[in-house]
């Protein structure tokens, strides 16, 4: 079958706000989950394309090219900021390929399935994990006599006017079983623009060793992968190092794993495999402050690691407690000091605007995040993901959401959710005051210059810096 999967278009509006904040650091990075499926159904012998709209002119052309594939199976995926704009694009495309299957994975269709079925412009939404139910679901459409619709676990889908969601499918055990990515079906990498703040060589290749979080955070949506921890193992990664290295000319990697170092076994294997690559492999990662010490960071750092992000989210103790985190404020800055004594970079996400902040917490996690030896500090606002414990705790206290505004975090012009003491205006000056405060103090605008090591590091700081002065 002609199987066409598209990752929908968003406008710098819709992310930045009127003034289009945060366009020049944009994370611009491959669909992995899109070059998974798309792996899956090559191997069983499908044609497989897949049209990026967060390219431009992939966007442009998008009804031209949609017309020439002639797909049999139209695949998008959505998070929740994303979802009306893949409703639109499916609207437009349903003209053009009319006998088209239409099908939509993600995030949102995952925690918001009767919402992502009213309108009846897809067939069938893939729930969860997507690479089996995916491979089935084309089975079924492939030869209907041959299956019973209903024992396909993990779709929805309408049946004479009403919705039928089959059974929960078990997550998948072993990840050494999926093939790599169908990068081939994707852009370049040297195409991609990731964050200035994640990265010193281009081009940059994304990867995962793992899925799942048991962390029980209540402001993350653990719906897709879940939360039973699944590692690949340290054999599999490393061939993948290779391919996306010799084969895509990757110069550096980021693992990004929900929590990198959640297997202490693991970590010490892989960085005992990259030690040995010839050229050494550069990478960075994303991982929690609980999962980490001293001898780790340090035998990451001479595996090639030169950067981590944690998640630290506040400096206030009892914002943490609320948000279930599992550490402290001082464990938090225990780890940061330990990452800096590795030698290593450190990024760090805040979360600010939670139901519990105060205009004194949020002071708290600013003058926290100056006191720390950080290298970059993303105050991201606070937004009511969907199957997360927050959302359905405030849905149950009467609040109601627009899902076609304010949920990108770098969006502070519109809102999803403003905490109580603070007016729409107060939050968004405060965000934009603690970018300011953070990044142009002249101690800090020193240090980072002096730690400078590529020319592609220093044109992302200089897109960067271009983002905060227009807050």
């Amino acid at each position: 079958m002609n199987i066409l999967l598209i990752d929908p278009p968003y406008n710098y509006t819709e992310i930045g706000g009127a003034k289009q904040n945060f366009r020049n650091v944009l994370n611009q990075i491959p669909s992995l989950g899109l070059a998974y499926l798309a792996a899956v159904a090559e191997q069983k012998g499908h044609r497989v394309k897949i049209i990026e709209c967060t390219f431009k002119q992939e966007y442009v052309n998008l009804l031209a090219n949609v017309k020439l594939f002639a797909p049999d199976i139209v695949g998008l995926t959505a998070t929740t900021p994303a979802f009306g704009n893949a409703a639109l694009v499916t609207a437009d495309l349903r003209k053009i390929v009319p006998e088209a299957v239409f099908i939509c994975g993600g995030a949102h269709p995952t925690v918001c399935t009767q919402d992502c079925l009213n309108d009846d412009l897809f067939d069938f939404l893939v729930l969860g994990e997507g690479e089996e139910t995916f491979l089935e679901l084309i089975d079924y459409l492939q030869a209907k006599d041959k299956y019973i619709l209903e024992n396909i676990r993990g779709i929805a889908f309408k049946r004479d006017g009403k919705m039928v969601i089959t059974g929960a499918r078990k997550k998948i055990a072993d990840l050494d079983t999926l093939p790599f990515p169908a990068r081939h079906l994707l852009h370049p990498l040297s195409g991609y623009r990731p964050t200035p703040a994640s990265y010193r060589k281009l081009p940059v290749a994304v990867m995962m060793t793992s899925r799942g979080c048991p962390s029980r955070c209540v402001f993350c949506d653990r719906a897709v992968f879940g939360e039973t921890f699944r590692s690949r193992s340290v054999a599999n990664v490393l061939a993948e190092v290779e391919e996306v290295t010799q084969k895509h000319k990757a110069k550096e990697i980021r693992f990004f794993d929900d929590t990198f170092t959640q297997d202490a076994k693991f970590v010490e294997q892989l960085c005992a495999g990259m030690r040995k690559l010839n050229p050494p492999v550069f990478w960075t990662c994303l991982t929690k402050v609980a999962t980490v010490n001293l001898e780790m960071l340090k035998s990451m750092r001479s595996a090639g690691c030169w950067q981590v992000l944690f998640g630290l989210e506040s400096g206030d103790d009892y914002i943490l407690s609320r948000l279930n985190k599992g550490n402290t404020v001082e464990q938090n800055k225990k780890a940061v000091l330990w990452a800096k004594q590795a030698g290593l970079s450190i990024r760090a996400d805040f979360l600010v605007g939670s139901p519990w902040e105060t205009k004194t917490s949020f002071k708290k996690t600013l003058d926290f995040a100056k006191a720390l030896p950080l290298d970059f500090a993303h105050f991201n606002k606070f937004v009511p993901l969907p199957g997360s414990d927050i959302y359905k705790n405030l849905i149950a206290g009467g609040h109601k959401f627009n899902f076609d505004q304010g949920f990108y975090i770098n969006n502070h012009h519109n809102f999803a959710y403003v905490p109580e003491g603070f007016t729409r205006q107060e939050y968004a000056s405060a965000l934009n005051a603690a970018y300011k405060n953070f990044y142009l103090r002249p101690g800090y605008i020193w240090r980072r210059l002096l730690s400078l090591r590529t020319l592609e590091e220093i044109w992302g700081q200089l897109r960067g810096l271009t983002s905060i002065l227009s807050l």
